[in-house]
């Protein structure tokens, strides 16, 4: 993932030379890979984790800045041009699979001048190696790798009955991507469509049939939670893989898509467009952040270390999770949206230690209790029976459980052995049913 600093100072203040950024990031296990000046702009190749889809944008980097810097993260103002038509009553948005795409939030612009993009917003875009295509299709790209949250505009006026159909596919149902590649889809597949054929893979990538232009005017954009399941099982299917696509199949902030709807809005205003009033936001079942307990003598377990309780419950506010002390030593935490890595304690001791310091925890093993499970009675006569035969000059042998097919025709003709399908090699061929070939071959052997 490329970061640029210049970017990154929209989010947060940023008073340390670059080699101290460098290490402060490398501290908290964003790994600087590599680091280039570029147009003026320091260039950051940080290394990104699959379960850390959060920091696959500038905010998500800020946040963890703002945390171990002891900072606070800027205000984002994105103010709006609005005009009195109402959202609801210039396109219609229906979701059909409600646990596939649990969180649909639309908007439409109208007036947009489609035409090359500022020079600000080009430069930002090859900080982060992408090429410009046009101004709207820019502040989509924009607004993803500032908060790593997908977005998607439709040509207004190419949907069929101004209607927007969250469905699945219907079967041998066809559709032409905006690089021009035809696919042919499967029931399972989720789609965005309109009256009368699908407009974009869920997800993934938009349709020709609904590509914004030179001669576009009207918008409407989209700005989704979808099923990570769901969108990696298509996208491997038909072998895609979009930066929308990378960001969906981790898991995105399911709060997030309403503020994202609006940053795009915003920014399109400055091309001339003014937004129709009202945020469509279909979100029937709203999730609850998910609570956990955190135990103060857990935390000494795992690391191996003291940290102080007054420590622990600072690095948790500084990420913006939920604090309460439940009992002397014990709290419940509550995990903001956009931390879908946080499943369980061990999760959040792993963020103590991050913020800690893991300079600051011994290279020391950690006391192991080795308990030895007790033997059955069967276990114990055989035991017995081993030593005793050992101590009367018996020797013991552990051999295969398998044999060829020239051990079978030597020793065991008249029984019918398994055999395998996928054998090792032809001594492997056969189970065996006899243990005179393992016992002759110890013999010839030793």
């Amino acid at each position: 993932m490329r970061i640029s600093l210049e970017w990154l100072k929209d989010f947060i203040e940023l008073n340390i030379s670059p080699e101290e950024l460098i290490r402060v990031l490398n501290s908290i296990g964003l790994v600087v890979d590599e680091f280039s000046w570029e147009e003026g702009d320091l260039v950051l190749e940080i290394e990104t984790y699959a379960n850390r889809p959060d920091t696959l944008g500038h905010l998500g980097i800020a946040r963890e800045l703002a945390a171990v810097l002891g900072q606070s993260l800027k205000e984002q103002q994105w103010p709006l041009a609005e005009i009195s038509e109402k959202t609801e009553e210039v396109v219609d948005v229906q979701v059909f699979v409600e646990e596939l795409c649990p969180r649909y939030c639309g908007l439409v612009v109208r007036g947009v001048k489609v035409g090359p993009s500022p020079e600000w917003l080009q430069r930002r875009l090859r900080a982060v190696g992408l090429k410009t295509i046009n101004n709207v299709v820019d502040v989509t790209n924009y607004v993803l790798y500032a908060t790593a949250q997908p977005i998607h505009a439709f040509d207004l006026d190419k949907l069929a009955g101004r209607k927007i159909i969250v469905r699945q596919a219907k079967k041998d149902e066809s559709f032409r991507t905006l690089d021009g590649t035809d696919l042919q889809l499967s029931p399972e597949m989720m789609v965005i469509a309109d009256e009368q054929k699908p407009v974009a893979l869920a997800g993934i990538i938009g349709g020709e049939n609904s590509a914004v232009t030179e001669e576009t005017q009207d918008v409407f954009i989209e700005c989704a939670y979808f099923d990570p399941i769901s969108v990696r099982m298509t996208a491997k299917k038909l072998g895609l893989q979009t930066d929308a696509s990378y960001r969906f199949e981790r898991g995105a902030d399911i709060s997030f898509p309403p503020r994202g709807a609006l940053m795009v809005a915003s920014l399109l205003s400055q091309f001339g467009g003014k937004a129709t009033r009202g945020l469509i936001d279909i979100y029937p079942h709203p999730r609850k952040k998910k609570t956990l307990i955190l135990r103060h003598h857990r935390v000494h377990e795992l690391l191996g270390v003291e940290v102080p309780s007054e420590k622990i419950e600072s690095i948790f506010q500084a990420l913006q999770f939920g604090v309460e002390t439940t009992q002397p030593g014990c709290w419940k935490i509550l995990v903001p949206y956009h931390r879908v890595d946080i499943e369980r304690e061990a999760d959040l001791i792993e963020e103590v230690a991050r913020f800690f310091g893991y300079d600051q925890i011994p290279s020391a093993f950690p006391p192991l209790k080795q308990l030895e499970p007790p033997l059955s009675p069967l276990r114990k006569t055989i035991q017995r029976m081993r030593y005793l035969l050992f101590h009367y000059g018996f020797n013991e042998v552990l051999n295969f459980s398998f044999m060829s097919e020239e051990d079978n025709d030597c020793f065991a003709q008249a029984r019918k052995p398994v055999r395998l399908r996928n054998p090792v090699s032809s001594r492997s061929a056969l189970m065996r049913t006899t243990l005179l070939p393992g016992l002759i071959s110890n013999v010839a052997y030793n």
